[in-house]
């Protein structure tokens, strides 16, 4: 596969089998999937039904028996899979990293097998660190025992996109971590995507991640047969039969909370303070917020305790001592149901907005969300509402741009 610059790059599947020695059937029929360059697809399905053979044929990790695979509009099944590998990264679940082996030298993988110089390969892995969100300096030397299990993933995905691919794929990458660090990743990913606008193909079982980071969704059937191949707004409020629907399940307008993010809402300021800050500094400020309470950050900036008017007074000037511990905090590119469930565990209504390296941005409370959610449900009714008196039509496998075509027809 030839070099290709920084984005994405299409790919098309075409008729795409896999049959196993001594299987009576294949475990991937006939799949044909055009995705865009720059976009993110998720795959998503029941277990066994083929979706991550899918996904491991695009780079060869498994053979297809049948059908052809084309990247950028080149034919990569008759390409040498090790040089075809090399210009595709790929992430998996648990990250997969070499326990030997420090983080830079993780990420330097690839990079060092296509004979990049050394400095640009220490500049490289730097700026991949600081855009996933590790700092450098910190992390560079380190082995992966000594990360947690969402830097590890984050790393991975580092590793991945080290060489600067134009595809990632990416194998359930974020299923052995806890529910919180893989929202957080998944919140990762859709900044990183909105920065890089590579094409990803992305393999999950979980429908609610699905529509969380796809651009596209593809719900699979057994063998990887396609149920429905659209954007996740029509997947929530159209399913395809009763077999997506099942996939879908119930509170579909709640689960509309998954497509808006925090940014797409008002985030506002909220009076701080440092735990540098002398006691009485504190106090004073917090006196002339003309708010209740004032949020303290510690020396890297990130949210660390909710002070109000009484606990200096019983704390006697101490901040180690003073306050409620920051529990929870989102990014702005959580989901609206992130922070829904944010707001709804702590007892004062708001949750603190974070940016890179977990820095405080912001504050968004349970009023504006709310707001959006009453809005959501609205639009929800209004469509229901307009669909009723429209005339019924098969919709299974319809793309958004052929929704979008009949739309242009009607209207004509």
């Amino acid at each position: 596969m030839s070099e290709t610059p920084a984005g994405g790059a299409a790919i098309e599947l075409e008729h795409l089998t896999k049959w196993y020695p001594g299987s009576p059937r294949p475990a991937v029929d006939d799949v044909s999937l055009e995705i865009r360059a720059g976009e993110t697809v998720v795959l998503v399905g029941p277990p066994g039904c083929g979706k991550s053979t899918t996904l491991r044929m695009i780079n060869r990790l498994i053979e297809p028996t049948g059908g052809r695979v084309r990247i950028g509009g080149e034919d990569v099944t008759g390409i040498d899979p090790v040089r075809l590998r090399r210009g595709i990264g790929y992430a998996i679940r648990s990250a997969g990293l070499f326990p030997h082996m420090t983080v830079a030298q993780n990420i330097a993988l690839v990079p060092e097998m296509l004979g990049w110089p050394g400095a640009r390969i220490r500049a490289r892995t730097e700026e991949l660190l600081d855009l996933v969100g590790l700092d450098p300096g910190e992390f560079h030397d380190r082995y992966p025992r000594q990360l947690s299990g969402g830097q590890q993933q984050r790393v991975g995905v580092a590793r991945a996109l080290a060489a600067d691919p134009p595809v990632l794929l990416m194998d359930e990458p974020f299923g052995a971590v806890d529910p919180v660090t893989r929202d957080r990743l998944q919140d990762e990913l859709i900044r990183l995507q909105r920065e890089l606008r590579k094409t990803i193909v992305l393999v999950t079982r979980d429908f609610d991640e699905a529509i969380k980071v796809g651009d596209r969704v593809a719900v699979l059937r057994e063998r990887s047969r396609i149920a429905q191949f659209d954007v996740p707004e029509a997947i929530l409020t159209n399913p395809a039969d009763a077999f997506v629907s099942g996939f879908v399940g119930a509170g579909a307008a709640l689960k509309r909370l998954n497509l808006s993010r925090v940014r797409d809402v008002e985030i506002t300021d909220y009076p701080t303070v440092t735990v540098d800050d002398p006691p009485q500094g504190v106090l004073d400020r917090l006196r002339s917020s003309g708010t209740d309470e004032i949020l303290l950050l510690d020396r890297r900036g990130r949210p660390y305790k909710w002070l109000r008017r009484g606990d200096l007074t019983r704390a006697r000037g101490s901040l180690a001592r003073a306050g409620t511990p920051v529990h929870g905090t989102v990014t702005r590119d959580a989901t609206l149901r992130d922070a829904l469930e944010a707001v709804l565990t702590d007892s004062s209504g708001r949750v603190a907005v974070t940016g890179r390296y977990g820095r405080y941005t912001g504050v968004v409370d349970v009023e504006t969300l709310m707001n959006s959610v009453h809005g959501l449900l609205e639009a929800d009714r209004l469509d229901a509402l307009e669909h009723r008196h429209e005339p019924a039509e098969p919709r299974a496998g319809r793309t958004h741009a052929e929704r979008e075509g009949v739309e242009v027809e009607r209207k004509a």
